[in-house]
């Protein structure tokens, strides 16, 4: 699946437009609903990854994200200079994320600082902490 800009474009201007219960609406609009949000995105991180960033690495995140009562697992696989997404869970994830729908579409398209959202409490980490702040690194945002 090759990236579609024009498509993270349109996310990134709901991301800076909308709060809230305007990104969830967005989601639940979208092609698949969250559900369907989501894949586009998961699949999209694959396509962004920079594996001269990541080289010699080895790690599993996770990622369960919250819309609404529903709650979505997806994970990231990066294995020496590769890059595998998907739904679902890993094993052993040397970093999970807990975060809701709303929040990670503002942190994917840069409108929420990674940091700033975790101090916060807007994003929820357990795990390698310090090997999160490495691996938003490895990905270009369009």
């Amino acid at each position: 699946m090759a990236l579609d800009v024009s498509a993270f474009e349109r996310l990134k201007a709901v991301a800076g437009e909308r709060k809230g219960e305007g990104l969830a609406r967005f989601a639940e609009e979208h092609d698949g609903g969250p559900q369907g949000l989501l894949d586009e995105v998961f699949a999209n991180m694959a396509e962004v990854f920079r594996p001269d960033k990541a080289k010699g690495q080895q790690a599993d995140f996770q990622y369960c994200i919250r819309s609404g009562e529903d709650e979505y697992h997806y994970f990231i696989s990066v294995d020496d200079g590769q890059c595998r997404t998907g739904r679902g869970t890993v094993e052993s994830p040397r970093v999970t994320m807990r975060v809701k729908l709303p929040d990670f579409v503002r942190l994917v398209t840069g409108k929420l600082n990674s940091m700033q959202a975790f101090l916060t409490g807007k994003v929820k980490i357990s795990g390698d902490t310090f090997y999160a702040t490495k691996f938003e690194a490895w990905f270009e945002r369009p």
